[in-house]
């Protein structure tokens, strides 16, 4: 299971969850570097959330470069951005939808609280 649309829903705005794909830029597969960059740039948020989503639900993540068939890419920045976002969300306020949607997942799956930066490691990522 992916959490990453919960993800963008718990970020957007009330405009932006009205609009297709809450108003985020998309590029299909195939993607040029520049493209990829501007994706991974509006992607980092959204997969940081995925993250604590997945380790509520138990379940393993990786980071979707989502990118096949385009430029070969380093994803080491990209799970970067991931982490630091991640530990963004923990050290200040995470949006108030996602604080919610954590809360219900930890309690429907009865996970532990996973609130300290330690209990995700920038290693435990592909």
């Amino acid at each position: 299971m992916r959490f990453v649309e919960f993800a963008h829903w718990c970020i957007a705005g009330e405009r932006r969850r009205q609009q297709v794909d809450y108003g985020y830029w998309y590029e299909p597969d195939g993607r040029s570097l520049e493209q990829q960059r501007i994706f991974e740039s509006v992607e980092a948020k959204p997969q940081a959330l995925e993250w604590m989503f997945s380790v509520a639900a138990g379940l393993p993540f990786r980071v979707s470069i989502d990118n096949l068939t385009g430029s070969e890419i380093d994803p080491f920045p990209f799970q970067l951005a991931v982490w630091q976002s991640l530990n963004y969300f923990l050290a200040n306020e995470m949006p108030p939808r996602a604080a919610l949607f954590l809360q219900a997942l930890r309690m429907h799956f009865g996970t532990a609280e996973f609130v300290a930066s330690h209990s995700y490691k920038l290693g435990d990522i592909s």
